[in-house]
């Protein structure tokens, strides 16, 4: 079976101008970020962040490796992450923020999949099973865990 990246490399151009460019992605993102940095759980792996610094870095990501558009020189989803202790349940549901912010922002039905796609293809890369799995990205960053709240209307 192809790749995400096999799949889709092909017509990145077309699917940016699909979406709407650059100003979608944007869009998207700072609906994304307002509802990571609201939620109850998934607001306490960005603190201390700046806001315009994960949005803008979002969307650079994607529109360099989702749709062909040079100018990110970060790091690479796993490298990023090595030292959030991103569980299955914490990945999933950022995954379903995305989606509702991809419907929020009115991008089309039918582009969703491929985003959602590209966006699914770094899980195994940022998901760990144990906290002993994380590593600060230098020498004297700590390992970020965030616990789960104890009201379960807290986290959906």
């Amino acid at each position: 079976m192809p790749s995400f990246f096999e799949v889709y490399r092909v017509d990145r151009e077309a699917y940016l101008e699909a979406l709407g460019g650059r100003e979608c992605m944007e869009r998207v993102h700072r609906i994304f970020y307002g509802k990571l940095l609201s939620h109850p759980w998934l607001k306490g792996f960005f603190e201390g962040k700046s806001r315009d610094f994960l949005e803008s870095q979002q969307t650079d990501f994607f529109l360099s490796e989702l749709c062909g558009v040079t100018g990110y020189f970060g790091r690479i989803p796993a490298s990023a992450h090595t030292h959030l202790f991103i569980t299955d349940e914490v990945f999933e549901l950022r995954h379903v923020i995305l989606k509702e912010a991809l419907h929020t922002a009115k991008v089309p039905v039918e582009l969703h999949e491929r985003w959602l796609q590209f966006d699914m293809s770094f899980k195994s890369g940022m998901v760990k099973a144990s906290i002993d799995e994380c590593k600060g990205r230098y020498k004297t960053e700590p390992v970020i865990s965030v616990p789960k709240p104890a009201h379960k209307s807290a986290v959906a």
